[in-house]
Parts: C-alpha cells; structure tokens; sequence
C-alpha cells in the first residue's frame, strides 16, 4: 500500500469523524431543549447532606464573600438568570415560580448549547438557603443524580456577605470513578461563575413572559 493511499485513507477516517461529529453536536443540540426530557434518580432532603458529603461520585464546595446585601444576594439566586449572560448557557429559568416567590416543589431549568439539566426546589430559608435537588436532564443515561445548595452567612468583615455553593453529582454506569478528584481542574471555572453571579453590576430582572421560559431574552452584557 503506497503512501498516498495511507494519506487517502486517514484524511477519509478524518472526515468521516469531522461528520459524525457534526451530526452529534446537532442532535445533542435539539435534546438540550428539553432539559426535563429524561428523568434522573431522585432523593429527599434528609439524604442531601451525607450525599454531599460522601455518597456522590463527584462534589465540590466553593465560598466567595462580597459587599453586596443579603437581599441582593438573595435576589441574584432567586430572580436573575445569571448563567444567561455567560456565552452558551441559559438560566437558571423558574418553570413553576412567579417572581419572589419560590417556594418547595418550585422547579427551575439550566441550559447549555448540549445540555441542560431541570431541578426542584427541595428547602428554602428565605435569604439564607436554598437546596436543590435533580428532577430532569436532556441526555438519556448520563446522570443518575445531582444537587446543589447556597447558604448566605454573613461575612468575617463587617458589611459583606458569604455564600457557600455546593454542587454535587453522580454520573450513570462509570459512577464508581474517582471523580472527586477532578476538584482541583474544576473549581478555577466555578469559581468563576460564582464571582459571576456576584458581581457588582446589576442583572437585568426577566420581564414576567421570560419565568416560565416562554419569551427570549436580551441579557446585559457582562
């Protein structure tokens, strides 16, 4: 076999690749936009902490202090769509909720250009907590389930506040993994959208269409 023929051969593997690829990202595309499409295993409230502490395959805690009040803190979380001025991702959007007043059972979706995830709301103290807890995710077989929960405590320097978020997740099937161990590659990009979430520019309020995810939005820029 000459090699030119070699050469042929693995520009045609490539570009058969490159293709199924492409077809792979449209179809993951079209399942993001039902992020309750498959539903994930669920859990009380009473199992959230010693899941976050041991039993899933993948957790992490990160802590960011700011000068913001514990109302606008508050309010970030319950009513901005903070992760929607960030470039592929929308969210979080609440399907069940009018603003200001979710409540347990309320449900919210979060949304990526591949995927996007749906969760209820599992406990609330208002201004000070809020657990949440996976319903929904747009893959078949990729998640068995996943939570999170933000507390609010007020900061070691007089007039700021701490939020605590912790987020946690078990994949289906390779669960056993030691996922855990991936922390250190993840946090710098959490981090991120905490301090995201955060910062001192204001977030545009969603007009009343946009909470039940039927209107699109305009985002300010970041």
């Amino acid at each position: 076999m000459s090699t030119t023929t070699i050469v042929l051969i693995v520009l045609g593997v490539l570009v058969v690749l490159g293709v199924l690829g492409i077809i792979a990202l449209f179809v993951l595309h079209g399942l993001a936009g039902n992020p309750g499409r498959f539903a994930v295993r669920d859990m009380s409230l009473d199992d959230v902490d010693d899941y976050i502490a041991r039993k899933a395959s993948f957790a992490i805690t990160l802590q960011e202090t700011t000068p913001l009040s514990r109302r606008e803190v508050w309010e970030r979380l319950t009513e901005a769509e903070y992760l929607s001025s960030l470039p592929f991702l929308t969210g979080p959007k609440w399907i069940t909720a009018e603003s200001g007043a979710v409540a347990v059972g309320s449900k919210r979706t979060m949304s990526g250009t591949i995927l996007s995830v749906e969760q209820r709301l599992a406990a609330v103290t208002e201004r000070e907590q809020l657990v949440l807890i996976g319903t929904g995710i747009s893959l078949p077989f990729a998640i068995k389930n996943f939570a999170e929960r933000f507390t609010i405590t007020d900061g070691a320097r007089l007039n700021t506040i701490t939020v605590t978020w912790e987020i946690a997740g078990s994949p289906r099937w390779v669960g056993f993994l030691p996922w855990r161990w991936g922390v250190p590659f993840i946090r710098p990009v959490l981090a991120f959208v905490l301090r995201h979430v955060l910062r001192l520019k204001a977030f545009r309020r969603p007009k009343a269409g946009e909470l039940h995810g039927d209107a699109s939005e305009t985002p300010d820029s970041i």
